[in-house]
């Protein structure tokens, strides 16, 4: 973890921290702090949700660390990108509890959580409080799919942003394997496999099953990686929070697409692994009948000979 120079983009304030996993993702966090009524939280949250400015300083920032990071990096590859907006509210003037809050100002939340500011219908408001939690009366959790409102103590309102930063973190190496087992499916489709090969030792085979065996390796390493990488939570309460993160970004969905292809990508490797055989058990076969004609000739010079 580094702090990064602070700034400002339109106006807004900001600190500026980046994060480094160690199975491949650079995340930066903006804080931008405020105070102020609804009105105004709500008029910043929409400004840096559609920021350009910021969209562009991140990716400038992380093209400059991988640049000068770059003799650690193995195969680079274009950056993929997932902003997720948290609204930390720190504390209510006067002081407010979890119930209130949603009876009193259910439309405000749903709208700084929808980024809307036209009246919203109330099964709207419903479904975007759906998937909320609180620990004590006076602390309050809403996750949405790319936007989370956290109100809670310091301590555990770093313990919570971690958490859905580490799931956002997990969508994306999700996304770049699925680009990665998408690109080596073509890359293998475009070789033709089942053609007659011109290899009569089976080495292209071999070699094609060689590059699926590292593909898939490197997957499934990169994966485990990415699913220890979480310790805080242990905590029940956490767990639960982290798993309604995981089920709104569609983490499973995004698994179980990986799964599919991987499969697709094992299947292809016994079928090379197979090809390859079967080109050497086919020279194995002809230097054998070789062998036996070779044998047959010399018998029958031997014969004619005597």
């Amino acid at each position: 973890m580094a702090r990064l120079p602070d700034g400002k983009l339109d106006g807004l304030a900001y600190t500026l921290r980046a994060k480094f996993f160690d199975y491949g993702v650079i995340s930066l966090r903006y804080s931008f702090p405020l105070s102020g009524a609804w009105e105004e939280l709500a008029n910043a949250a929409t400004r840096i949700r559609r920021n350009d400015e910021l969209l562009a300083h991140a990716k400038q920032t992380v093209a400059r660390i991988c640049d000068e990071l770059s003799d650690a990096l193995d195969d680079r590859h274009a950056p993929l990108i997932e902003d997720y907006l948290i609204i930390d509210i720190d504390r209510f003037e006067p002081p407010i509890e979890a119930e209130q809050l949603l009876h009193d100002h259910s439309e405000a939340l749903a709208k700084i959580l929808l980024g809307e500011s036209n009246s919203l219908s109330q099964g709207e408001i419903e479904e975007s409080l759906r998937t909320r939690f609180s620990y004590y009366t006076d602390d309050l959790t809403v996750v949405q799919w790319d936007t989370a409102f956290v109100y809670d103590r310091r301590e555990s309102s770093d313990a919570i942003q971690d958490i859905l930063e580490f799931a956002n973190s997990q969508l994306l190496e999700l996304r770049t394997y699925d680009a990665l087992l998408d690109r080596e499916l073509d890359t293998i489709y475009a070789t033709q496999p089942g053609q007659r090969s011109r290899s009569f030792f089976g080495r292209r085979e071999a070699d094609l099953a060689a590059n699926v065996r590292y593909l898939i390796v490197d997957v499934l390493e990169l994966i485990d990686r990415s699913s220890n990488a979480l310790k805080v939570v242990g905590d029940a309460y956490y767990a639960r929070i982290y798993r309604a993160a995981a089920a709104r970004l569609g983490l499973a969905d995004w698994q179980r697409q990986i799964d599919s292809k991987l499969s697709s990508v094992r299947d292809l490797y016994q079928f090379f692994i197979d090809q390859a055989r079967g080109r050497r058990d086919e020279f194995l076969e002809v230097v054998v009948i070789l062998l036996i004609a070779i044998e047959v000739v010399i018998g029958i010079v031997t014969l004619v000979r005597h």
